[in-house]
């Protein structure tokens, strides 16, 4: 019994010192260190280096483990509670929820790109993510793009994606010098223009 009692109480540890890590490597990519650095998770975790890399296997194993722990950390976000409301309040919360998305997964997203190339589990976690930003804006906007054939549906889908990506974000704030103010004025702008001319046309050859 005291045995078993050990080995639950290594593993409770093993588990609130990973978490501890990942909480580390958000808190640090939120206040723009980008890429963190061990020494930094470590010192953040209050762990030491070497109890870091008792708990992964390296740099990228642990940022692979951040992109997984994403989705549930910030499920909240990704809840779509509107899909049944009028279009600009659908607009507003899809523009709202992604700019607030992007703003806590954006550098950890440009760590994982930067490492992609030499990392395949990393490509993975990214494309995971990309997918649940995609499902959020297709159950969001159902309304308007079951009234597109397949095809179209697909286009517009694809275009509403890219318009709120964190990819276009940080060309409009990096590049433009906007404001995240700034491009959530932009992107309810462009989304209400975008999804009525494509509702317009397809109701107009019908």
């Amino acid at each position: 019994m005291g045995s078993a009692q050990q080995v639950d109480g290594r593993h409770a540890r093993r588990q609130r010192s990973r978490e501890a890590v990942i909480d580390a490597v958000f808190s640090l990519v939120a206040e723009g260190k980008i890429p963190p650095g061990v020494d930094d998770v470590a010192e953040r975790a209050g762990i030491s280096v070497s109890s870091v890399f008792r708990n992964f296997d390296g740099l990228a194993d642990l940022q692979r483990r951040a992109l997984e722990e994403f989705h549930p950390r910030f499920a909240h976000l990704f809840a779509v509670e509107d899909a049944d409301a009028p279009r600009a309040e659908r607009i507003r919360s899809h523009v709202r929820a992604r700019v607030e998305l992007i703003g806590v997964a954006s550098g950890l997203l440009r760590i994982a790109r930067s490492r992609a190339l030499d990392h395949e589990t990393l490509v993975e976690g990214i494309a995971n993510l990309r997918y649940q930003f995609a499902a959020q804006t297709k159950q969001r906007f159902a309304a308007d793009l079951d009234q597109l054939t397949p095809t179209q549906a697909a286009n517009l889908l694809a275009l509403i994606d890219a318009t709120t990506s964190p990819e276009a974000f940080d060309v409009m704030s990096s590049a433009h010098a906007r404001s995240a103010r700034q491009i959530t004025t932009t992107w309810n702008t462009a989304l209400e223009a975008l999804i009525s001319h494509w509702t317009r046309d397809t109701n107009e050859t019908t």
